[in-house]
């Protein structure tokens, strides 16, 4: 497509050939999820975002895991404890998240997290991201709070499941800036190492994606969201150009039935002055 950025060496590195398809079809998927996320938030009829943002956050996974279920390499991996499914393609386990609302937020601020990061993705981030040059405190079980404690719990629980995985296997942190009145606004891929317990990152390779490299995916039948074209003159009816035939009558008798093209005692449709 003119204008679309080459594919990476880093992405072709990660899924070879088919990168450009991969990163079409991430962009499409994640397009699908926040118009889901709208039309659910206008179905609410509230002016608050619960709909948007918990519709939001299941159909990310869930448009994933639909766009590329039928791809060679295709793997989930659903946490214990999580009601999401995580996508593993070709070794490369994909972690989709919000860092933003707005486009003007730089995503060297992104964090995987509003709040305290979960035990589970700061596993993820142990396990299959890079190796990291920060360090990050370990928990004192004696110390934690309850919650921790919940956590920590859940965490062990899939960490054999985790562990089911390969051992090369890579996170991609999937960002993206979106919200109910926009759509998507950015989106972004690459690797990153977790900083700290708040979900601060540090991007050891981060590219943006266009959201034009969705248009052909879109267009084998994913919704996208078009300006209202409804008024426009190019798609109203066409109009009716029947033509009928003069009858013999008046033909053979010009003299008395004269063709007129124009009726010439109408009233103008506009003064001289509309009409300039």
């Amino acid at each position: 497509m003119q204008g679309e950025p080459q594919i990476s060496s880093w992405a072709t590195e990660r899924f070879g050939a088919r990168a450009a398809s991969v990163r079409g079809q991430l962009a499409a998927s994640l397009i699908e999820a926040a118009g889901n996320a709208q039309d659910a938030q206008k179905s609410s009829r509230s002016d608050k975002r619960y709909a948007y943002g918990s519709t939001l956050m299941a159909r990310r996974y869930e448009a994933l895991v639909d766009g590329f279920r039928n791809e060679p390499g295709f793997q989930v991996v659903r946490p214990h404890g999580s009601p999401h499914h995580l996508v593993v393609l070709d070794g490369n386990l994909l972690l989709p998240f919000r860092y933003a609302e707005d486009e003007t937020t730089p995503i060297s601020e992104a964090r995987v997290s509003d709040g305290r990061v979960s035990a589970l993705v700061r596993e993820l981030f142990t396990r299959f991201g890079p190796k990291t040059t920060y360090h990050q405190e370990e928990l004192d079980l004696a110390l934690v709070a309850d919650d921790e404690e919940a956590q920590l719990a859940e965490l062990a629980a899939a960490r054999p499941l985790l562990a089911q995985l390969p051992g090369d296997t890579r996170l991609i942190p999937v960002a993206y800036a979106a919200n109910a009145q926009a759509s998507l606004l950015k989106l972004y891929w690459g690797e990153a190492q977790l900083i700290d317990g708040t979900g601060r990152i540090d991007w050891i390779h981060c590219e943006q994606i266009p959201l034009l490299s969705a248009l052909p995916w879109v267009a084998q039948g994913l919704p996208v969201a078009e300006p209202d074209m409804a008024g426009r003159f190019d798609r109203g009816a066409e109009p009716d150009l029947t033509l009928v035939r003069r009858p013999a009558l008046e033909r053979e008798n010009a003299m008395i039935f004269p063709v007129n093209s124009e009726t010439t005692d109408e009233l103008p449709i506009a003064d001289a002055d509309e009409r300039r």
